[in-house]
């Protein structure tokens, strides 16, 4: 493969590829869970971006 060639569904760095894996373990989470994944992400970035102290957490509630 050229150097120029474009990657698909892929990333070109580990980092960028554990970003990948990790965004894709909180779906299969939510979904395992029933949960809504974009309101799970809106949640979070809205926790992040206000400075909440609680966040959202994927562990199950028992």
């Amino acid at each position: 493969m050229s150097q120029n060639a474009h990657v698909s569904g892929g990333s070109r760095s580990m980092e960028r590829f554990q970003h990948t894996a990790n965004l894709l373990t909180v779906v299969q989470t939510c979904r395992r869970q029933g949960r809504s994944v974009i309101n799970f992400f809106v949640q979070a970035l809205l926790a992040d971006s206000l400075n909440y102290q609680s966040r959202p957490s994927l562990l199950p509630q028992y």
